[in-house]
Formats: C-alpha cells, sequence, structure tokens
C-alpha cells in the first residue's frame, strides 16, 4: 500500500473535500473530446520495417508513485503507446487528468497516418478549472513528470522528449506548465532512463488525482 503524506488545505479550496479521502471503490471518469493525433509526418522511411510498438514488452517498469492511497487504482491507462497530449482540471490540487496516445509503426516513432491512436477519459472529479489539452511540440512525447505530491497530487506537468532518441537530461526537452498549486512536498523531475518513453501510466483517483505513476519502456 502506498504511504499516505498529509498537505494542508488551501482556503477556498474546491469543492470536492467534503472528506479527508476519496470514497472507497468510486473512481470518477468523464468522457472527453478527442485530442487529434500530430499531424501525419512526411518523412520517408524507406528501409525500415514496420515493426511492433514500441520496445519490447519486457523492458517496461513503472517509476515511483507520487500521491496517496486514496480513491480507486486504475492501471496501465492507455494502451502501450507514446503520450503526446494531456488534459488537466486543476485548482488547489490536480482533479482531473486524461491523456492522449498513439502507437508508432515507424522505426523512428514518429506518427503516420494509419496508426492506431485516442485518448482517455478524464479520471478524478469535475471541480478545477479546465486547462484544455497541451501537447508535446511536434516530433516528442512525454518522458516524465514533475511536481508535487501529499495524500492527494498537488501540482503536475509533464516533460517531452524526442521519440526516437528519448534523452531524460537533453537541452531540448520541452517542459508543461504546471497545473495545480504548492501543497505537498515537491518530488522533482521524474524522468524515464535514456532511450526511454512514457507508455503509459496508473492512476488513483475519485474527487480528485489520489496518485498518478508514469510507466517507462524502451523507445525501441
Amino acid at each position: 500500500m502506498l504511504p499516505v503524506v498529509g498537505c494542508g488545505l488551501d482556503a477556498g479550496d474546491d469543492e470536492l473535500l467534503e472528506a479527508t479521502e476519496d470514497a472507497p471503490g468510486e473512481a470518477a471518469t468523464i468522457e472527453v473530446a478527442p485530442a487529434a493525433p500530430p499531424q501525419a509526418t512526411s518523412r520517408k522511411a524507406e528501409s525500415a520495417p514496420t515493426r511492433q510498438f514500441l520496445g519490447p514488452a519486457f523492458t517496461e517498469a513503472p517509476l515511483w508513485p507520487h500521491g496517496g492511497a486514496g480513491g480507486t487504482y486504475t492501471g496501465h491507462v492507455t494502451p502501450p503507446a507514446v503520450i503526446y497530449a494531456v488534459r488537466v482540471r486543476s485548482g488547489s490540487y490536480v482533479d482531473a487528468m486524461g491523456f492522449a496516445w498513439y502507437q508508432p509503426t515507424r522505426w523512428d516513432n514518429l506518427y503516420q497516418a494509419g496508426d492506431a491512436w485516442g485518448n482517455t477519459p478524464l479520471y478524478g472529479g469535475s471541480g478545477g478549472g479546465d486547462n484544455g489539452w497541451w501537447y508535446c511540440p511536434a516530433g516528442k512525447g512525454v518522458i516524465g513528470i514533475r511536481g508535487n505530491s501529499g495524500s492527494y497530487l498537488d501540482r503536475v506537468g509533464v516533460i517531452c522528449g524526442d521519440v526516437t532518441n528519448p534523452d531524460p537530461y537533453s537541452p531540448y526537452n520541452t517542459y508543461s506548465p504546471l497545473w495545480g498549486a504548492g501543497g505537498g512536498g515537491w518530488f522533482g523531475e521524474d524522468r524515464c532512463g535514456a532511450g526511454r518513453l512514457v507508455d503509459s501510466f496508473n492512476v488513483r483517483s475519485g474527487t480528485l488525482i489520489d496518485n498518478l505513476q508514469a510507466i517507462c519502456i524502451n523507445a525501441h
């Protein structure tokens, strides 16, 4: 079981915190409009064979879970895929999150017409403000997260890196805004290792995002 670390409530917080933890067995999900995949690339892959999505399944491993043990657990919320966009509702906490993905068939992991793609529902509640979809730049996908956590996920942002040769320390990586507030403790930048991408997430949720855990896989 994940440890529960207390974090103070901000005055005037989202209208959702009527109790100190989410009701057990209730995982709220909200349907969201699709986030369209990146524009199909025109770069040729002349000698590159069509292959399975990303690296072998045995190379998949989760990063550290951030948050508490409340809410309901949903494992591997996307198929193994490049995560290219996130949608967040936030106020004093991270109220809800959704993820957009595609499954690359090119050797360089860029999106091309015909690749499977989709998006998850919003996990969590309907409080906070809707920040809309935030997209990684072209040719990049999520390689890590950063933020604050305590009993809940207080604040979160994603880190995007090159989908072909991801490098957690590249100066060309892109950072999303940080959504949420400053409660909890800063857990820093939790990134996949060299040559690895985030291919899914484990989520605990109820009226808020209780816990978020990125899952990494080899890019090839």
